[in-house]
């Protein structure tokens, strides 16, 4: 069965949801779903991953390049019909618009055999005798969040095609070059970088524009002596393998199976297989978040890969390997040893998080918030993405390319950042988990915990290096303890605050926008939780805790959590489906796998907009299913499985490395092991 994702209609007010649904990209670069004639208010964007710019005193962020692929046609309506289909397993995007006098229909491709490489081919047949007036060539109109970033802008034109290079505020070059070919008549300058052709065509002729486009970061690009069809056909190849090698199908859902498709599709474009980058928290959709790397990253995209494309999970690792030298900048920025990891990080492990990351809405202003400074679990998060490599790739080569110096430096720093009390027990104070709600919170259980498993990690991993002083902190490290009724508190004093429901700290918000955390936000003294750690935690260290004590937390944080985090729902769905609540295991993965789809995510966090895809959520929902319903886990080293399937699900077949699983309902399941090449 093939997987195609397909809408119907033209609606002007979902240009932006389009933008990200029906995204190209293939981990170098990226290419929003808009329409050809959208210009800068609908955010077209070709976005390059992991080249950052920064105008003045804005925000630094990723780059996009000048729209190669636009064209428009003059005195063009709103369209009779229109569809837009994405093929999933292809990676292929295909228009049909019909208006009064023509049919327009295009296909489009971000190239997975040449990573450099897009084009559309657009194709205009006549319905009636009509005279048509077509536009094209580089918009130079960049919808930037916080540019411009090019300082200059040259445009070179020769015949059909027109060369690009931009200097950007950092000094760095960026190249393009695009082609524009028509199949009949001929096209007149505009401008250096425009042309258009005016085209008579007889009831049931044709004229088609061909638009190559190339992007590199060293010089002018040459652009590929090749059909359109051909590169086509070569990217289609290309992405199909990755296709196959992650493929999952559900029998008895066709909805659920369906949105995973989905939800994979969205994952397996990301990912830079030939340089050394992470993959951003929005992904190849826009400038979000900066186009920075975050724990999502490492908490729930590598799990993911590790399964079907480790080489790509190692990749991330070495992301950060090679910036390690800024989590040590950036400790001893605030008066500790060791590494502390960007929040948020760019181009040598920079951090770009701000002081004012969120704004009010209502008075515009800038709320003060504290992410760089006190969301210390990222270094622990980086360690434990690194064990879990180990675990299950067997590949122990990474801790001798830098591995081994990342979980000393991060054991060394919270080592370095523990603070030794009246009680004689070194904690960790003035910190905020992943909940974010809460800031400057002591003992959040998420972050003590990960610390912990980081500091014990090191006397594994790096016994010739000087673990005294991270054995001392850990001998005496305080982590919270389950209470009577089994419930570990998320931070201390967390049970003391204002319990109440997610209803009604809706009904408090000044604005639809408000930020419910901050100094002043709707949920900071309430145990209303963005997300909750103490679930998250008992997920990644889930031997930590017995089933009674994870079962209580479940159902405790399950009703006060707002999931105001598209991390969320996975969480809660893998604990239960391991406590065997699947109906609501069930529910939190469709609802991980819909999200991108319905766009029903925060646009805004106070007034900053921060739309775009959600690969956490794609990858999260793709854990839920393998980790929570199937219960693939590894014990001695061994990978087993603990299927518990609700219905109307019959079966689940999914690929991994190992080879192929197919899971039924009763609980049995069939393994065919991985051919492998001589």
């Amino acid at each position: 069965m093939s997987h195609i994702f397909r809408i119907n209609g033209y609606d002007e007010k979902d240009c932006l949801l389009n933008g990200n649904r029906f995204l190209l990209a293939n981990g170098h670069i990226g290419y929003r779903g808009t329409l050809l004639e959208d210009r800068k208010s609908k955010m077209p964007g070709l976005v390059l991953s992991g080249v950052y710019d920064q105008h003045q005193d804005d925000w630094r962020e990723n780059i996009l390049f000048p729209n190669p692929l636009h064209m428009m046609v003059l005195h063009q309506k709103k369209p009779i019909h229109h569809e837009l289909s994405l093929d999933l397993e292809k990676a292929t995007l295909y228009r049909r618009s019909e208006y009064d006098a023509y049919d327009l229909s295009s296909v489009r491709f971000v190239s997975h055999a040449d990573d450099s490489l897009l084009g559309e081919k657009i194709s205009i047949q006549a319905k009636e005798d009509c005279e048509l007036t077509l536009c094209f060539g580089i918009d130079r109109e960049i919808a930037d969040l916080h540019g411009p970033h090019f300082k200059e802008m040259k445009f070179i034109r020769k015949g059909k095609e027109i060369a690009f290079d931009g200097l950007t505020n950092e000094g760095l070059h960026l190249y393009e070059k695009a082609s524009y070919a028509l199949s009949k008549g001929n096209a007149e300058r505009l401008d250096v970088t425009s042309s258009f052709a005016t085209i008579s065509l007889k009831a049931g002729e044709s004229v088609s524009l061909t638009i190559l486009a190339k992007v590199s970061e060293e010089s002018i690009p040459e652009l590929p002596d090749l059909s359109f069809e051909s590169l086509l056909l070569a990217s289609q190849n290309a992405f199909f393998k990755k296709w196959k090698a992650a493929e999952v199908h559900i029998e008895g859902d066709d909805e659920l199976d369906n949105d995973l498709a989905f939800s994979m599709y969205h994952l397996l474009i990301l990912g830079d297989e030939k340089r050394c980058r992470s993959i951003a928290a929005r992904g190849l959709s826009g400038q979000t978040y900066k186009g920075a790397i975050f724990w999502d990253t490492e908490i729930f995209l590598l799990p993911a890969f590790i399964l079907f494309h480790p080489q790509l999970a190692r990749n991330l690792l070495l992301y950060r390997i090679q910036t390690l030298s800024g989590a040590l900048k950036k400790a001893a920025s605030y008066g500790f040893q060791g590494a502390f990891y960007a929040w948020e990080s760019q181009d040598q492990g920079k951090e770009a998080c701000r002081s004012d990351n969120v704004i009010d809405p209502v008075t515009k202003k800038p709320i003060r918030t504290y992410f760089a400074e006190k969301q210390i679990h990222i270094s622990a998060d980086i360690v434990y993405a690194i064990d879990q490599y180990i675990r299950w790739t067997g590949d122990e080569s990474i801790l001798d390319e830098g591995g081994r110096e990342v979980i000393y430096q991060c054991a060394l720093f919270y080592a370095s950042r523990s603070k030794l009390l009246s009680d004689g027990l070194y904690h960790l104070l003035d910190v905020i988990g992943p909940d974010e709600y809460h800031e400057g919170v002591d003992d959040n259980a998420f972050t003590s915990y990960l610390a912990h498993y980081c500091m014990d990690l090191s006397s594994q991993y790096c016994p010739q290096f000087d673990l005294s002083p991270i054995q001392e902190v850990l001998e005496r490290f305080y982590l919270p303890k389950v209470d009577e009724r089994g419930l570990l508190e998320q931070f201390k004093g967390y049970f003391s605050l204002e319990d109440c429901s997610v209803s009604t700290l809706k009904a408090r918000l000044r604005n639809p926008k408000d930020y419910w955390g901050g100094p002043n936000g709707v949920a900071t003294k309430t145990q209303i939780i963005k997300q909750a750690d103490v679930v998250a935690l008992m997920v990644l260290l889930g031997n930590r805790f017995n089933q009674e004590s994870k079962e209580a937390n479940y159902q405790y944080y399950l009703r006060r959590t707002e999931h105001g985090s598209s991390l969320s729902a996975s969480m809660h769905a893998i604990l239960g489906a391991r406590l065997g609540d699947l109906e609501s295991a069930y529910a939190l993965t469709k609802k991980s796998a819909h999200l991108d789809i319905m766009g029903g995510d925060k646009l805004f966090a106070g007034g900053v907009y921060i739309g775009g895809t959600h690969p956490a959520a794609n990858a999260g929902a793709y854990l839920s299913l393998i980790y929570g319903l199937i219960g693939l886990h590894k014990e001695n080293g061994t990978i087993c499985l603990d299927p518990k399937l609700p219905k109307p699900i019959q079966s689940i077949t999914f690929h991994i490395q190992e080879g192929t699983y197919k899971v039924y309902q009763d609980g049995s399941y069939e393994f065919q092991k991985e051919a492998k090449d001589d």
